[in-house]
């Protein structure tokens, strides 16, 4: 899975001819650092106001702030200060008109705009033209008009306004957030993918509406708290709307109002809800509810565009919640909304799946449960089977590690550990060949063609038939724990258990560099030691950044009941670790990741936990589970396996990883009680699920370059989920739709001459490549700012 940025047509930049010939366009989605405006109007004005600062200069050096001249004719655009516009979501008014003069007299000129998300002009040649916005998307705008090689450019700024009371049964995107059955709570992902009971009605009694707005007191006396998600979260775009979960002293509410605001004013919307109905149904709280699924998307597509400061244009939630016609709060949070939008997929481990019961002993439903490889795709509200069956035993598939590419998934038979069997992912069904030679957790070539098994055996995929003989790795390491390839694949990774090069290997991690035409491995660098620590503290599960000079890390600090024996890492029946990362150049830089972790700048855990235990008998593989860490008080050390997306998107780059921790109030029994024969899963939520943190692009171990994580929707809710591949989807072929270039193999994604996006062999104009299209280096790209990670332009840093 990955992210990309909505990108800019550069394909009409004005390389323009005389004013009788000019040809305009409209320009497509874009996105940047978000500062504040400084504007002021009304959320309820639908009126155009002028703005008294003037702006200078832009980035390109032409001038726009009056007019541009040649040696005898002056050219300019009017009006020159800032516009502002209140848009009221899905409006297409107000507009606002720009006029262009030759000399004091009207001239037809070439407009564009640099965002057609926030809204568009004619794309005739004319002396006028007149802004539209979309009413799905506020922020800066440029307005460019062109004449006889000289340009200039004008400020629009949209601010995108809404409310509303009440869940909408007739809008698509809310409808399939209401909960209309006790089933649909809990099938697939849950309501909208995140789980809950879904949005609620209007609110209609007076005396709770005038609480909502005039609230008593700010909650802390009732100790209101946000539970999930967690302040300073960094989300990307493209995600469903989240869960907001909440907790107080009084327990339930009658109504809530949740805000959303920008810090820019480019967006603000308020929402006011009474309790969902299927509460009614359930005996339930009113504790937690999602935020409107278009609601979500305007606020996201939004914030994280440019603004005209340099502080980034964040998103602020608060929420006031109301019981017996008093109001409380509000409390609020600020997240940062990276200019990144999902895509790709995420293939992952469950365990207790019902779309492949392959498994007798279950506690709960109907005693069968499933071991599967599910996948999880952009806006999915459920996962899908991607390999495993309903056949008892011989149906199981566990155990898997994905080429990033997403090419193929190599996975082990549950009914017989020795057997594996190869995926080609890009095929329909994802078509599975059993392999002759076994690999558990191997390090797949990013392109699929090969694997790395944990023996230190090369293999062919798909069939594996023989090892492929290799060169300097056998005598380093014999067994690799869980090996990993860089994305490039010229690095790989592996924590070695038998290693008679290796001092107390099972404490180090180790790096290597490969040669995939010579299958050739060399050096023999540790950028992880422990053997000062004890026996228990060990690193391993590495995954590599995508630009291959560092690596994340599973640091175990308790082994748990498995004990501290050889096999991979355990992250079951009490075993502790956290998320760390190294350089890969020596171990003198292993830092924790302690924000992705759950803590705060001061160490200190800021993660929610349990005001008493919650007291299970459940039990993993017949051992006593559940009273282990029963209040979740020890959430920051259950955080496991990370992997990373191949692709930096947004500014960031993403990290997925398995944990027990409490998802707000859905997920809250104890962490180890996830084993379908130890506990009723089909009554309980189990908390192993799958979670995703940004990380600061181009930052380096040796600090904590990490953000508070997000639960990832769509992964099943009665089910523990684990050890999570966020891989690219197949590329398209020139010809085939796109949004950006790393979707295509010739790695361009430009328009046509219909100008519709498509893949493409050619950047625009043979000159430079945008923002997610193919690079060699940096100095491929069009914005000198960018960076070139795993071959393709990002941006340089967090926003």
């Amino acid at each position: 899975m990955r992210f990309r940025l909505a990108r800019r047509d550069f394909s009409c930049l004005l390389s323009l001819l005389a004013a009788s010939s000019l040809a305009a366009c409209g320009g497509s989605q874009g996105g940047g650092a978000e500062p504040d405006t400084g504007a002021e109007a009304s959320a309820d004005d639908a009126s155009v106001v002028t703005d008294t600062a003037d702006e200078t200069s832009d980035d390109t050096g032409f001038t726009f702030d009056g007019s541009a001249a040649d040696a005898t004719h002056v050219f300019d655009v009017q009006p020159a200060t800032m516009t502002i516009l209140s848009v009221p979501a899905g409006a297409h008014a107000p507009t606002a008109t720009f006029t262009a003069t030759l000399d004091g007299q009207p001239v037809n000129a070439a407009w564009s705009v640099d965002r057609g998300d926030v809204g568009s002009v004619p794309s005739a040649p004319s002396s006028s033209a007149t802004f539209t916005p979309t009413g799905t998307t506020g922020g800066l705008v440029k307005i460019t008009a062109g004449l006889n090689g000289q340009k200039i450019q004008r400020q629009l700024f949209v601010k995108l306004t809404a409310q509303q009371n009440g869940a909408s049964a007739t809008n698509p995107a809310q409808q399939a957030q209401i909960a209309t059955g006790v089933p649909q709570l809990t099938a697939g992902g849950g309501v909208g993918g995140v789980g809950g009971e879904g949005l609620g009605g209007a609110v209609s009694d007076a005396p709770t509406i005038a609480a909502l707005g005039a609230p008593s007191g700010n909650g802390s006396a009732q100790h209101l708290t946000l539970l999930y998600p967690y302040d300073k979260t960094v989300f990307p775009r493209g995600l469903l709307a989240p869960l907001l979960m909440w907790d107080w002293s009084i327990g339930d509410a009658d109504a809530v109002k949740i805000e959303l605001a920008t810090s820019s004013g480019s967006f603000s919307w308020s929402g006011s809800f009474g309790r969902p109905a299927i509460l009614a149904s359930t005996g339930g709280k009113f504790v937690r509810m999602p935020i409107p699924e278009d609601v979500w998307q305007m606020a996201t597509d939004t914030a994280g565009g440019p603004t005209t400061g340099t502080a980034p244009d964040t998103l602020t939630v608060s929420l006031t919640v109301a019981k017996g016609g008093i109001g409380y709060g509000p409390v609020s949070e600020t997240w940062k909304i990276a200019p990144g939008r999902l895509s790709g997929t995420i293939y992952y481990n469950s365990y207790g799946t019902k779309l492949a019961e392959n498994y007798p002993g279950a506690i709960g439903g109907d005693g069968l449960f499933g071991g599967a490889v599910l996948s999880i795709r952009a806006g999915d509200t459920a996962p899908k089977l991607t390999a495993g069956n309903g056949t008892m035993y011989s149906g199981c598939r566990t155990c898997h590690s994905v080429a990033a590419s997403g090419a193929r998934l190599v996975v082990q038979h549950g009914e017989n550990y020795s057997t594996s069997s190869a995926y080609d992912l890009g095929t329909a069904g994802a078509k599975e060949t059993v392999m002759v030679g076994s690999a558990v957790f191997p390090g797949v070539y990013p392109d699929g063609s090969k694997a790395l098994a944990p023996t230190g055996e090369l293999f062919a995929l798909p069939a594996a038939s023989a090892p492929i003989p290799t060169t300097g790795l056998t005598s380093v390491a014999t067994n690799l724990g869980t090996p990993v390839f860089s994305a490039d694949g010229k690095l790989v990774a592996f924590n070695p258990f038998v290693a008679p090069a290796i001092t107390n290997p099972a404490q180090k991690l180790i790096v290597m560099a490969y040669d995939a035409a010579t299958n050739a491995f060399s050096g023999n660098v540790v950028v992880a030691d422990d053997t000062s620590k004890p026996a228990e503290t060990r690193p391993g599960w590495p995954a590599f950044m995508p630009d291959g000079k560092s690596l994340v890390f599973h640091h175990q600090t308790a082994a748990g009941y498995d004990g501290n024996g050889a096999g991979t890492l355990p992250t079951r029946k009490g075993a502790k670790a956290h998320i760390s990362w190294t350089d890969v150049t020596d171990a003198t830089k292993v830092t924790d990741l302690n924000a992705l972790n759950g803590k705060d700048a001061s160490g200190t855990s800021y993660l929610p936990k349990l005001a008493a235990p919650i007291n299970m008998s459940c039990t993993g593989d017949a051992v006593q589970v559940g009273n282990i860490d029963a209040d979740h008080g020890d959430d920051v050390d259950v955080n496991y396996e990370p992997t990373v997306a191949p692709v930096a998107e947004g500014g960031y780059v993403w990290v997925v990883f398995t944990s027990r921790r409490m998802y707000g109030n859905e997920a809250t029994i104890p962490p180890f009680c996830s084993d379908p024969r130890g506990v009723n899963l089909v009554t309980n939520i189990t908390p192993k699920k799958l979670w995703v943190a940004a990380v600061d692009l181009g930052a380096a171990p040796g600090t904590d370059a990490s953000h508070p994580a997000f639960y990832l929707p769509a992964q099943e809710l009665l089910a523990g989920n684990s050890r999570g591949f966020w891989v690219l989807d197949p590329c398209r072929s020139d010809g085939t739709s796109c949004a950006s270039g790393d979707q295509c193999c010739n790695g361009y994604c430009e328009p046509n001459a219909s100008g519709a996006l498509v893949c493409s062999n050619t950047p625009p104009d043979s000159h430079c490549s945008s923002l997610s299209e193919k690079c060699t280096t940096v100095a491929d790209c069009c914005d000198p700012t960018n960076l070139c990670v795993n071959g393709f332009c990002s941006t340089s840093g967090p926003q």
